[in-house]
């Protein structure tokens, strides 16, 4: 019989009316989805998602709870690190924390004060710092961006080693990502752009002496159930991806989005966030489980480069 990987399906949440969150929440947690993620869009709108995934954490007892992406490059990273392991241990080790690069528009970076030339640098930093802080044991860094004697985090994650995707979708971050995370989560691309970024990656993390989980591979895929179903702020959004085909990252109706999930298990993706475009969310939800449950039923076959990356 053929190995097959697990296939999970979350749901991005990136409404600005934060009581219209929690039928959200109450569906993603009854309908047996598999988690609830956050944008970080802090200088043009949008909730900051670490504490309403707190919030979150507090009314749910099985939804894992996603940041896609946090702008790691934004901020102080050692308060990325405690935020980020008290929402895990808060949550009894359910969140699934995915990292970018972010800040692309001008105001953007004006607003949180990073220059364009820094925002990779930081980056990196900022990842390493993170993971060397969730270890629990004492930390001495002396950086180009941050320095710290001795600090040592409390609490730490639930989990002994809670693992820190990244989004990416320029050659040098997709090359990052083998280098430097657990995973890939991709926004805005085709399944032909996964599977290249794919081979991107294992090439880029078997050069650096690693290897990433064959299942560690994800995409975001917008579920629009009405022909007039996509607010205009996320109408906005997609316009800015030129260089990609509406078609190869949004479905319409539930054969469009069933489609385009098939598309990209094929290519090696197997964990999806939807961003679901409705008048009525938590129905589309519910309507959405015909699409879901027999993929992740079904799983996806292991690819014949397993273990080679």
């Amino acid at each position: 019989m053929e190995p097959r990987l697990s296939v999970r399906v979350g749901v991005t949440w990136a409404g600005r009316d934060l009581a219209s969150l929690w039928p959200v929440v109450d569906e993603l947690e009854a309908g047996g989805w598999d988690s609830l993620w956050l944008p970080d869009l802090a200088p043009i709108g949008g909730i900051a998602p670490l504490p309403v995934l707190a919030a979150v954490a507090g009314r749910t007892a099985r939804l894992k709870l996603g940041t896609n992406a946090l702008v790691l490059s934004a901020g102080n990273p050692v308060t990325a690190a405690r935020e980020l392991a008290a929402v895990d241990a808060l949550s009894g080790g359910r969140l699934l924390p995915t990292a970018a690069l972010g800040l692309q528009r001008a105001r953007e970076r004006q607003a949180m004060g990073v220059p364009r030339e820094e925002r990779a640098a930081r980056l990196e930093e900022a990842v390493a710092v993170v993971r060397a802080l969730w270890t629990g044991e004492p930390v001495t860094h002396e950086g180009r961006f941050w320095s710290f004697s001795d600090l040592r985090l409390s609490p730490r994650p639930a989990r002994p080693r809670l693992e820190l995707w990244l989004g990416a979708r320029t050659d040098v971050g997709l090359r990052r990502v083998g280098r430097i995370a657990d995973g890939w989560l991709a926004s805005a691309d085709g399944p032909d752009r996964v599977r290249a970024g794919i081979a991107t990656i294992r090439t880029a993390a078997a050069e650096a002496g690693r290897t990433i989980d064959e299942d560690h591979y994800g995409a975001t895929i917008h579920a629009v159930r009405e022909p007039d179903g996509i607010s205009p702020g996320h109408g906005r959004l997609l316009e800015l991806q030129k260089d990609v085909a509406p078609e190869d990252h949004v479905g319409h109706g539930l054969d469009g989005v069933r489609r385009l999930l098939e598309r990209f298990l094929a290519v090696g993706a197997t964990k999806f966030v939807l961003v679901p475009h409705a008048r009525d969310v938590p129905t589309w939800l519910r309507e959405l489980r015909e699409v879901v449950d027999p993929l992740e039923a079904a799983g996806a076959p292991v690819p014949s480069s397993s273990g080679a990356a």
